[in-house]
């Protein structure tokens, strides 16, 4: 097993040449015309192999970099902001919701210039500062900070870590292979040693799979920009699968408030999507609801042990040509520049702020109660297999990230800047700013600010840096969530943010 995982980890770049079909070096094509602020949508003047529609940017990016350079299959998700003097993202890169890269002003502060290697990825809320370069086979957890840094090749920045260089042109370096521990507070390069360990071997294994989940996100937005931008040949034959139908949105629909995910998702054998990518060949863009009722967190369809649900047998080509709408009681309650994508099931009452992300793109399984309130900002999202579920007359404030598996009871609070991955939160929680719990744990009492919870077993995660030494606290775990976080890793798939590998396997049996 241990020659399996290194063989496979030593040939990740060479998989993903082989994916882009040797294109290496592919720079951005044309951009397609849409009247949408931003970039819309663009391809890469290579586009040979398997990966026939490449790179893509979501209409509701800014990119306001001087000098602007996007490989191949690389996808820039909703409400990312790039203000640099420059920007070089490499081939397969996805940078998610909400991150940003901040330019300096000043000859001493440098001019806010970003590279990032072939095959990185960053987690919803990342924030980069200044000059920074991430190298390739990277990922970057959850509303992490990286500050005129240099982070060397196969490296991982945990969730909620900050690494804060004072000088561009001496960025803090991170040596390749390293896994910088959860919550660090990096300030100089004497503080590195004591803040990472070498990557775990199963981490290598992973995030070759994040690479592949990434590689079918750009590929699927792309395709269902051009499809709704009319771009693509149809059909106006009845029946025919290239006819998109009269309920099948223009632009505005498809990448307004309340999005559609697209028809070629990897949905792994959940019956809504099979495992493949839906082509020109099959599109039949139908429709497809969020099941009803709401889904367990695993959502097959009849022929796989669904009995009941409205899913297509998983390997039709209605299964494979369909696009996901969301349902929402209230939609005047979410702001205009917010979005709800996919597989969401908002109920009446619920309150979407200014740029926050809803993001049913794995699974339909992400859900919200009655009456809550969703802060500015944040993020909702799920790992395959796993759902994102919260309850009613919630509280959660801005920049939260709310990540899947998770399940938040009743009248629960959640302070500005959290992260909740992994947990059961029962009725009635009150959850302070900037707290991070990680993995399959119950939550049964408050928590105060800064804390960060762990599982049993995985206290080695936390960094020695991080604040609130006195509010290190690990949890019992929480059978409902053991086994979502199980389905998950045996499936061998994740969402694309990088962190689902790190709860110890130990802690599953």
């Amino acid at each position: 097993m241990t020659n399996n995982l290194t063989r496979f980890s030593c040939s990740r770049r060479d998989l993903l040449i082989a994916a882009l079909g040797g294109a290496t070096a592919a720079t951005v094509g044309s951009v397609i015309p849409g009247g949408m602020k931003g970039v819309a949508a663009q391809q890469a003047k290579s586009s040979v192999g398997p990966v026939g529609f490449t790179s893509f940017i979501n209409p509701s990016a800014v990119v306001g970099t001087r000098n602007f350079k996007m490989g191949a299959a690389s996808l820039i998700d909703a409400f990312v902001t790039l203000k640099g003097a420059s920007a070089k993202i490499g081939n397969a890169v996805n940078l998610q919701d909400n991150t940003r890269l901040l330019n300096f002003r000043g000859r001493s502060l440098g001019r806010g210039n970003l590279e990032l290697g072939d095959g990185t990825f960053t987690a919803h809320g990342v924030t980069f500062v200044g000059r920074v370069r991430i190298g390739q086979a990277c990922g970057t957890g959850i509303n992490a900070i990286v500050q005129n840094a240099d982070i060397g090749d196969a490296s991982f920045t945990g969730l909620a870590a900050q690494i804060l260089g004072e000088n561009p042109r001496r960025p803090i370096k991170i040596p390749p292979a390293s896994l910088v521990l959860f919550g660090a507070r990096i300030y100089s390069q004497l503080d590195v040693k004591p803040n990472i360990i070498p990557v775990p071997a199963p981490f290598s294994l992973f995030f070759a799979d994040v690479d592949e989940e990434n590689l079918v996100l750009a590929r699927g937005f792309n395709l269902l920009y051009r499809a709704a931008a009319r771009t693509i040949p149809f059909s106006d034959v009845a029946g025919n699968p290239r006819n998109p139908g009269e309920d099948f949105p223009n632009l505005d629909q498809a990448f307004g408030k309340l999005s559609v995910a697209p028809p070629s998702i990897y949905r792994r054998g959940t019956g809504v999507i099979p495992a493949r990518q839906a082509t020109l060949g099959d599109l039949g863009f139908e429709r497809f609801e969020p099941l009803t009722p709401v889904p367990t967190p695993s959502t097959p369809a009849d022929d796989a042990g669904g009995v009941g649900l409205n899913a297509p047998p998983s390997n039709s080509p209605e299964a494979g040509a369909r696009f996901v709408v969301p349902v929402v009681k209230s939609p005047e309650l979410i702001d205009k520049d917010a979005i709800v994508l996919g597989g969401c099931r908002l109920e009446s009452g619920v309150v979407v702020g200014k740029g926050s992300y809803i993001l049913g793109d794995v699974a339909p399984t992400v859900s919200v109660g009655k009456g809550t309130t969703i802060g500015k900002n944040s993020s909702l999202h799920q790992l395959t297999f796993t759902s994102c579920r919260v309850g009613a007359r919630c509280v959660i404030g801005d920049r939260v990230v709310l990540h899947g598996p998770l399940e938040i009871e009743d009248d629960v609070t959640i302070g500005n800047g959290t992260v909740l991955f992994g947990p059961t939160v029962r009725k009635g929680v009150k959850i302070g700013a900037r707290v991070l719990v990680f993995g399959p744990v119950e939550v049964t009492e408050d928590i105060p600010d800064d804390a960060i919870v762990v599982a049993p077993g995985n206290e080695f995660l936390i960094a020695p840096s991080a604040p609130s030494r006195s509010a290190r606290i690990t949890l019992p775990h929480s059978n409902a969530m053991l086994s979502q976080w199980g389905r998950a890793q045996a499936a061998g798939c994740d969402c694309g943010c990088g962190v689902g590998a790190l709860v110890q396997i130990s802690t599953l049996g």
